[in-house]
């Protein structure tokens, strides 16, 4: 979940008049950023013995705790052994986590070969360690990350696969990479809301109006003293954080029914203006509730489309099946502006207690059927869009496959459509591989991949209807095969990234690829013509392409 930061307190708009958010602001919605030390293994001797003795003993006690709580995990090395391994690395481990992230929720986290080791070459394909992740603080080399552990982090390295492609992304430094949800948080996040002004009238009002909207156990807001009150993320809105904390700021704090009727004429009044704040004044209407939706229905035909998205926005999210056409309707049109917008809310068309009361399921069929449709577009940004709203509104229609399981390697999706066909990976998150249109797409002979440093050969000759596959180590020789694998793309990648494992007849289920390398076999094949697909690599942010930032003001972050 993206940074909370604009919640710190909301400016003066007639759309949040009377609001929570008029007398009060966040506190705790900043990102929290954490480091620590850990070891990354399976490196193949491209790692190093260099360490700082401190560090060096760290990592060893950290390495045998870890062991003596996974008692029945069989170790062929002792802790000095691993540390002290060529095919080992030190590393730091940074990560952030995320405002009102719950215990357990999952974050990425940036991994680099420690600045004391100049020795070590690449981190490219290892694996990190189980490791502590501490409060962020600036240490010199020789000291120990102290404090509180707030999370962990573990699993393979993800590196860019793409170093001087149109796809390349996320740096070309071999010394650094990436754990994808590698971060697990261990205990929740604390958000509150503090009050302008000490009233302890003030509290009351805040915590009744967000205890009759979200009714849940534990309460969702519980008043902690004249000025402070304790707010807790309800079920519902788990991994939808952001859109809990939006209602709750826009949340009126009058409770009679002749009030609440008067606002709601009062938004829909304001909505309708030039110069209207579209996304308050929305939130603000949907805080009102269903009741709201009968006067919202009268502007889902206004002329300026700002209104009607906005109107209609708010209509869906409480339920209401007139809006999903109107919002349906902007996300078909290559013009609206608010198309992404539009797309990303028809994967949420069933999520709002409000929807589900209502139908939520005939909802999300019908906004399952538009985002199909929009599938078929030309433009593999809206194809991908809709992917992504797809699975979350009607997971049914994603063929969804587990590649790897010891450990867990990547998701496959394969989802069928007779549009355009795109091959799309994710690089934060979660490992995973969509192929739209992926139930017609096969492997087309003739063709070779062959990459330098890569551990796989793949070939077939014209007219072949099997596929060669040979696994090699890092010399070139051959450790695997050759194989012949069928030419079924979404099969073939099953293979190249499962568990290296031998079924009851004697058949090898998998090679055991790791995630990176994957991505790059199927972008050659891709890029060779062998595959008729798009390949599309998810869109990197600034912090992507540089590394974390150094955190704005305190470096301690928030608690």
């Amino acid at each position: 979940m993206s940074d909370l930061s604009g919640f710190v307190k909301m400016h003066s708009s007639a759309a949040i008049e009377g609001t929570i958010g008029s007398v009060s602001y966040l506190q705790g919605n900043r990102l929290m950023r954490v480091r620590g030390y850990g070891l990354v293994v399976g490196l193949q001797g491209r790692g190093s013995r260099t360490s700082l003795p401190a560090v060096r003993e760290y990592l060893i006690r950290e390495i045998r705790r870890a062991r003596m709580n996974a008692l029945h995990v069989e170790h062929s090395k002792t802790p000095e052994e691993l540390v002290d391994d060529p095919g080992s690395a030190v590393v730091e481990v940074m990560g952030e986590i995320p405002a009102a992230a719950s215990k357990g929720q999952t974050f990425d986290v940036y991994v680099s070969a420690a600045s004391f080791d100049p020795d070590t070459e690449s981190i490219a394909g290892g694996y990190l360690l189980l490791c502590d992740l501490k409060m962020f603080r600036e240490v010199s080399p020789q000291e120990i990350i102290e404090g509180r552990t707030l999370a962990k982090a573990r699993g393979p390295i993800f590196s860019n696969p793409f170093q001087g492609t149109d796809q390349s992304a996320a740096g070309g430094n071999p010394r650094e990479g990436r754990v994808l949800a590698g971060g697990v948080v261990l205990a929740d996040r604390e958000l509150s809301l503090v009050t302008v002004n000490e009233s302890y009238a003030t509290i009351r009002q805040i915590e009744n109006a967000i205890n009759q909207t979200f009714i849940c156990k534990p309460k969702a807001a519980t008043g902690m003293s004249h000025n402070t009150v304790k707010l807790k993320i309800p079920p519902e809105f788990r991994g939808r954080e952001r859109r809990f904390l939006e209602l709750v700021m826009h949340l009126p704090l009058v409770s009679s029914a002749a009030a609440r009727e008067a606002r709601v004429k009062q938004l829909i009044a304001e909505i309708v203006r030039p110069d209207a704040p579209m996304e308050d004044v929305s939130l603000s209407l949907e805080a009102m509730g269903p009741t709201a939706v009968g006067q919202l229905q009268t502007l889902y035909t206004h002329r300026r489309r700002e209104v009607n998205y906005y109107a209609a926005r708010a209509g869906l999210r409480l339920g209401d099946a007139l809006a999903l056409e109107v919002v349906a309707r902007h996300a078909r049109d290559e013009k609206s502006p608010f198309r992404a917008q539009a797309i990303r809310e028809l994967g949420e068309a069933d999520q709002s207690p409000a929807v589900r009361e209502s139908g939520g399921r005939a909802m999300a069929l019908r906004a399952s059927a538009v985002l199909r449709e929009l599938l078929m577009s030309t433009d593999p940004r809206i194809q991908i869009l809709a992917y992504e709203a797809l699975r979350k509104v009607d997971p049914d229609s994603v063929h969804t496959r587990l590649v790897g399981q010891s450990p867990e390697n990547f998701i496959l999706d394969v989802v069928p459509s007779d549009g355009p066909m795109l091959i799309y990976a994710r690089r934060t998150g979660t490992r995973r591989v969509a192929m739209i249109g992926g139930d017609r797409l096969v492997l087309q002979p003739p063709f070779l991949y062959s990459e330098p440093g890569k551990p796989l050969l793949v070939s077939a000759v014209p007219d072949d209807r099997f596929i060669s596959v040979l696994k090699k180590d890092r010399t070139g020789r051959t450790i695997v095969g050759p194989l012949r694998v069928g030419p079924s793309l979404p099969h073939f990648t099953h293979f190249l990234g499962n568990d290296p494992e031998v079924d009851l007849d004697g058949q090898l289920q998998g090679l055991g690829l790791e995630y990176s390398v994957v991505l790059d076999v199927l972008y050659r094949l891709c890029e060779k013509g062998a595959v008729a697909a798009n390949f599309r690599w998810e869109e990197p942010g600034i912090e992507d392409l540089i590394g974390p930032l150094k955190p704005p003001g305190r470096p301690e972050s928030e608690l």
